[in-house]
């Protein structure tokens, strides 16, 4: 199977790495803004630096790693052309415009998955099959490491948070596929790092998302930018059956108390998740091959962004919100 990587960044170059090994890829065409990165990642990979027409013309499954701004028209010009897509998260910059393409996606019945790899890592995926029977408690958490200083952002506040659409949008998918469920209300508590609650969403660098689920489950995300150790995303279900962990291993970046400390910590999320990314490619292509269903979906995108939108109103206006509130397509379903 001939496949293109749009964006050739840390993310479309690990994608590029990644099925440069895999025997399905018969052709690996690469394409970025900058011919000289693209020529460098394909190079490595044992691929071809493209054009997006060539890649799309070439290409018959193709891997959107641009910047989110970038995505829709890049989906649009794949689908339309009949090819099959993989796009990074979030589907796009903005709900209208998330709306807009879900709608394309869904009417023209087409094979859109988002690049939500955490349903793709085995402890996660062992997680939710463990968990049996009614799930009381879900607890996730999501730490990136130690950011620099910013510069203090200017004009309007957004609509979504940065730290939630960039990070927590993978738990705001997450906690729907593990439970089954749809979160129907988000509760925010929100700081930044000189312990004061800024007024601007774009400051947050800690928050506690609360959600509660459609079939009563509560959920609580624990999301900083603030690690000073490395990178650590793990969870935790309480369920009729059983108490199950995923992602918690000698190399989670802790300072342990009760035993001697393992393994160097993760540094970041491609060498966490560097497996799943892996799941999840192989999974694509055999969906590409009609040997397995998608995994994920556009509406999967989608509504991780109306959560996204709920937590950052939740934040700015000090209350809890219903997921009623936000905009979004009539039709739901949890893959």
């Amino acid at each position: 199977m001939k496949v293109a990587v749009i964006g050739a960044g840390s993310m479309g170059g690990m994608h590029a790495d990644l099925l440069g090994t895999m025997d399905e890829v018969d052709g690996l065409l690469v394409v970025d803004a900058d011919p000289a990165r693209a020529t460098e990642v394909a190079r490595r990979a044992g691929g071809t630096a493209a054009t997006f027409e060539e890649a799309v013309a070439k290409a018959e499954a193709i891997i959107i790693a641009t910047p989110p701004e970038l995505h829709r028209m890049a989906v649009e010009a794949a689908l339309d052309a009949g090819r099959h897509v993989l796009c990074e998260k979030p589907l796009t910059e903005s709900l209208e415009t998330t709306i807009a393409l879900t709608r394309h996606v869904e009417e023209m019945g087409a094979h859109l998955e988002l690049g939500f790899q955490r349903r793709h890592d085995a402890g996660f995926a062992a997680a939710r099959d463990a968990a049996t029977g009614r799930i009381h408690l879900v607890r996730l958490t999501a730490h990136d490491p130690l950011i620099g200083e910013r510069a203090a952002p200017s004009g309007p506040p957004p609509e979504i948070a940065p730290i939630f659409r960039d990070s927590s949008i993978h738990d705001f998918d997450v906690v729907r596929w593990l439970t089954g469920q749809e979160v129907t209300e988000v509760s925010v508590e929100a700081g930044r790092r000189d312990g004061s609650r800024p007024t601007d969403p774009r400051e947050i660098e800690s928050a506690i998302v609360t959600m509660r689920m459609s079939g009563g489950t509560l959920a609580v995300l624990d999301a900083s930018w603030l690690h000073p150790a490395g990178y650590d995303v793990r969870i935790e279900l309480v369920s009729e059956t059983t108490f199950i962990t995923g992602g918690l291993s000698p190399r989670t970046p802790a300072r342990h108390a009760d035993w001697t400390d393992g393994a160097d910590g993760w540094s970041g999320y491609l060498e966490r998740f560097e497996p799943a990314y892996r799941a999840e490619l192989a999974a694509f292509l055999q969906c590409c091959r009609g040997v397995r269903p998608p995994v994920s979906s556009a509406r999967d995108g989608l509504e991780a962004m109306r959560i996204a939108v709920a937590a950052t109103r939740s934040f700015s206006e000090g209350r809890r919100v219903s997921l009623d509130e936000i905009a979004g397509l009539t039709r739901t379903a949890v893959a």
